[in-house]
């Protein structure tokens, strides 16, 4: 019975260290708002998407009006700051625009979403902003 023990043992610390890693190159990966998520030029496509198909509700300038919120600035952190951009992503893509909820393709609703994220002064990167509320999910809205 004790040449079992060791071998116990060992097998036990080489799962507590396989999990360790695990759990330290979650953290590694995930991402926030200030690391750049998205390109300028996916703003820029976002940008006329917005102006196409979203500032007739929420103005030209993102502020919104009496029936449409605020894009940006204190007004859209109230509203978004502590949810995740994979709740908006997935609010903008099955909800809007009012007249046809979920009519613009995945690749058009990122890029709006970056458009909205250069609004609010979070930086571009070197990559696109995934299309999908799941690849999003784990990203908070935060302005820090």
């Amino acid at each position: 019975m004790s040449l079992r023990y060791p071998l116990i043992r060992k097998t036990s610390l080489r799962l507590l260290a396989f999990y360790c890693c695990s759990v330290s190159s979650m953290t590694i990966s995930a991402q926030s708002l200030q690391d750049g998520i998205y390109t300028a030029i996916q703003a820029e496509r976002g940008a006329e998407e917005y102006a196409a198909r979203c500032a007739s509700c929420h103005s030209s300038d993102l502020r919104g009006n009496s029936n449409s919120p605020s894009l940006i600035g204190l007004s859209f952190m109230f509203i978004w700051e502590g949810k995740t951009l994979g709740e908006l992503f997935h609010k903008m893509s099955t909800e809007m625009p009012t007249e046809s909820p979920g009519s613009l393709s995945m690749q058009s609703y990122a890029s709006i979403l970056a458009f909205i994220l250069r609004s609010n002064d979070f930086p571009a990167g070197d990559t696109d902003l995934a299309a999908s509320a799941d690849a999003l999910a784990s990203i908070p809205i935060s302005s820090n």
